[in-house]
């Protein structure tokens, strides 16, 4: 498993769209180069195979993780609701933005173990799709139960880790069983801030990705952003992880 660091974008902007065999930045020194050094010198004259992943952001089920937007975006926004407010964008500036499902990136794994046209191979993949956050958030507010609010930049490095007595009142309230703010979000608040461009007020060139490859090797499945944002907080609500409607 690697990401768009392969291509340097840690330390530089890239060209986009980022694409395999072409836009790696192996001058860059990256523990990702060691990896593959060591997988490829161990697979010699072996009867097992590599397959090298790059996701862009991973959106799925976890729990105090540094880069988690759904932990959060989710506390966030129960937060706002419980005082009554609307959903408000706390970012900056729109950007253009990719993800990736966990699910589907599952099932790619799943694929590349039997597929010979995955064997030694590295590919992107993405949902397949590009989003920004001023066409989902009419979806995002309906999926939990909030009305549409306006552009309020915040910082939630600077918000979520205050509101700790607020949010183990909408625990008990709710009857959550999601632990305290900082076990619950780790540092996802920094990552937030970041994906929502908080701070930002010219337009940045995130990293977009080519899934031709993957497509081309066999792999097809895609998922609409919009639609694994749904799932996603709606398992939540179902795990009383976040409050519901």
């Amino acid at each position: 498993m690697q990401c768009a660091k392969a291509y340097g974008v840690h330390v530089k902007s890239i060209q986009n769209p980022a694409r395999e065999g072409k836009s790696e930045m192996y001058e860059q020194p990256n523990f990702y180069w060691l990896q593959e050094d060591y997988i490829k010198e161990k697979q010699k004259g072996k009867d097992w195979n590599w397959t090298i992943f790059r996701p862009a952001v991973i959106f799925g089920e976890s729990i105090g993780s540094p880069m988690n937007l759904l932990t959060a975006f989710g506390v966030y926004a129960a937060l706002l609701k419980e005082e009554g407010k609307p959903l408000h964008f706390p970012g900056g500036v729109e950007t253009i933005l990719v993800a990736t499902d966990v699910d589907l990136l599952a099932r790619a794994i799943a694929w590349a173990g039997e597929a010979e046209k995955a064997e030694g191979e590295a590919f992107n993949i993405t949902n397949g799709d590009v989003f920004v956050w001023s066409t989902l958030w009419p979806t995002l507010a309906e999926t939990l139960g909030m009305e549409m609010g306006e552009h309020v930049p915040l910082s939630l490095t600077e918000e979520i880790p205050k509101r700790e007595v607020e949010w183990r009142r909408i625990c008990e309230k709710h009857n959550l069983v999601a632990p305290g703010i900082k076990d619950f979000v780790g540092s996802s608040v920094e990552f937030a801030d970041r994906y929502f461009s908080y701070g930002q007020r010219e337009m940045r060139y995130p990293p977009l990705y080519s899934d031709i490859k993957l497509r081309q090797a066999g792999f097809h499945e895609c998922i609409d952003t919009e639609e694994m944002f749904i799932k996603w907080f709606k398992l939540f609500q179902e795990k009383r992880l976040l409050p519901r409607q």
